[in-house]
């Protein structure tokens, strides 16, 4: 056997290897082959070589190919896009090979390869519209928002009446993206809305495409055409628990009080980000037992501003419970624990609650749902919670001594919150243009650097000494007015009668159901002030300002609390 025959044997070995499909090694068996072979110095076998070769190149590529597709049917992808890519690199123009890739290269999140062979796949199949819808869901994967929506508008626009509602639901996608994480524009929301109206129109009886109408109805503020996809939502009788809890916000926010009562306790059930609560060995009440020789524990839930809203409630639950425990959270237990309604209070923290004695638990938040309250009977009032008169004079001796009129400023909350509730200290400059004022900070987290922005009027950074809330209380306590956001410190202060003036986003958070008077409902201390535009907060801060500038020259601290709220200020 001569010495090419022998050569030409280790075809076999990368062969085997592919049979083994240890795809690494005979690709280097099948290079090195190659490499013998070209370099073989033999005149009388150069058209043997050529032959072989060539054989071989088209023998491996067929395995590699047939290994490839292989792998992607078993949803191996390591594996698939090892066979793909030396596929693709030996044939850049075999349409079926690229997509296949594409899918590999998804699985695996290599989303800017992807995208970089969506472009010459576009090239290689120019009349394949399929080319350019791959092209615009490989953009958004990458977060090209804009070019996802251009490409997808075009692709729509390519296929005319044969655009289907998928389509449109996928580019309402973008639109929602585009929305919440670039531009905050209420044209983009708009755009949104109207394309996942298009695709439940198309398909009415779809719940996705329904849902996903009335989440963008919500970000828009368009009521009337979000009831009319919830209702299509609820025909198709595939309401998830995150349905019924969005459904529930929805009630509320438009005021269909009994929608709210029916579906607020699927929060607890929800598929994603459900509600945290305990378990707890005991009855639930619902508002059927009789608790006039029983005690009832009231958990809380969720956020601090929750807690104090809620703890406005206690005054009904004492008429009708012959004792109420309140579990609340550890930052606010100093504030609650000696109040004058005989109320036990625990730290949530660590908390056993074989513990304790009680009859029957109610998760804070659906006192209003037990209860049935609606629009005439849902306001907590004010001044129900009493800062410490010790921590006042605390405060006041130290950053409140001053013939100044005092303004506490609250920009933002929770950094897991809703961030759209939230202003940027620099949004709050305008004070600089108030006379004989003093300013405060009670937002957490906020810097001496930050509020360094403030030349003419400086910020006394208080909240620094604050440790709980019940420091934060006695601070609020000595300003005569508190200007915030939609976070905890509008609920401290509407808690303890502190008139507020409360910013809200133009599309503000479903409990507030109607803030075009001259308070909040739930509280009657809190006036608000909203957004003429999606974070435009100017428009909402300077007719406080303005506010403001009027109580300072009528020299009217008790303007717009009723009686009650003067009476706790």
């Amino acid at each position: 056997m001569d010495n090419f025959t022998l050569l030409k044997l280790d075809r076999a070995i990368w062969v085997a290897l592919l049979e083994k499909e240890d795809v690494v090694e005979a690709v280097k068996y099948y290079e090195l082959f190659c490499r013998k072979l070209k370099d073989y110095d033999d005149s009388g076998h150069s058209l043997d070589i050529k032959i072989e070769l060539e054989f071989s190149h088209k023998l491996f590529m067929t395995k590699i190919a047939a290994l490839a597709d292989k792998f992607l049917r078993e949803k191996d992808y390591k594996n698939a896009v090892m066979a793909y890519s030396i596929a693709f690199k030996n044939n850049t123009d075999n349409a079926n090979c690229l997509k296949n890739y594409i899918i590999c290269l998804d699985a695996l999140k290599q989303y800017d390869l992807k995208l970089e062979v969506i472009k010459h796949l576009e090239t290689v199949s120019k009349n394949d519209l399929e080319c350019s819808k791959l092209l615009a869901q490989s953009y958004e994967q990458q977060a090209m928002y804009l070019e996802a929506i251009n490409t997808m508008k075009d692709y729509i626009e390519k296929r005319g009446n044969d655009a289907s509602d998928e389509d449109y639901n996928i580019l309402g996608c973008f639109y929602n993206e585009y929305y919440s994480d670039v531009t905050h524009k209420k044209i983009d929301a708009q755009k949104g809305y109207e394309a996942f109206t298009i695709a439940s129109d198309m398909s009415p009886t779809t719940r996705l495409f329904a849902k996903n109408a009335t989440i963008m109805a919500g970000k828009i503020n368009e009521f009337d055409g979000g009831r009319k996809y919830w209702e299509r939502v609820i025909k198709t009788n595939q309401m998830t628990n995150d349905d019924k809890f969005d459904y529930a916000a929805f009630c509320l926010k438009t005021e269909d009080f009994a929608g709210w009562h029916k579906y607020f306790d699927a929060r607890f059930k929800k598929e994603n980000n459900p509600t945290f609560f305990p378990v707890i060995e005991k009855p639930q009440w619902t508002g059927n037992e009789d608790l006039s020789n029983s005690t009832l524990l009231v958990h809380c839930e969720q956020g601090f501003g929750d807690t104090f809203l809620f703890w406005g409630y206690m005054p009904r639950l004492l008429k009708l419970a012959k004792h109420i425990i309140f579990v609340v959270q550890n930052e606010i237990y100093e504030l609650l624990k000696d109040n004058d309604w005989g109320i036990e209070i625990y730290s949530r923290d660590n908390l056993d609650f074989n513990s304790i004695n009680f009859d029957y638990f109610i998760p804070s938040m659906s006192i209003p749902i037990v209860l049935k309250l609606d629009r005439s009977n849902i306001s907590v009032g004010s001044g129900y919670i009493k800062p410490n008169p010790d921590k006042v004079k605390e405060f006041k001796e130290r950053f409140f001594n001053n013939d100044k009129f005092k303004i506490g400023l609250s920009f933002s909350g929770s950094k897991t919150g809703t961030q759209s509730r939230d202003a940027a200290v620099p949004e709050f400059l305008p004070f600089e243009g108030l006379d004989n004022i003093q300013l405060y900070n009670l937002t957490k987290d906020v810097t001496d650097t930050q509020l360094g922005i403030f030349k003419k009027n400086k910020v006394i950074n208080v909240v620094k000494y604050a440790y709980n809330f019940a420091d934060t209380a006695a601070a609020i306590a000595n300003c005569d007015i508190v200007v915030t956001t939609d976070n905890c410190i509008l609920n401290v202060a509407g808690s303890i009668g502190k008139r507020t003036l409360g910013l809200f986003n133009w599309s503000s958070n479903f409990r507030w159901f109607d803030l075009t008077g001259d308070d909040i409902i739930w509280f009657n201390c809190v006036k608000p002030f909203v957004c003429s535009d999606i974070d435009y907060w100017y428009s909402a801060i300077q007719p406080a300002i303005n506010y403001i500038k009027e109580i300072m020259n009528k020299n009217d601290p008790s303007k717009f609390c009723d009686k009650e709220c003067e009476q706790n200020l």
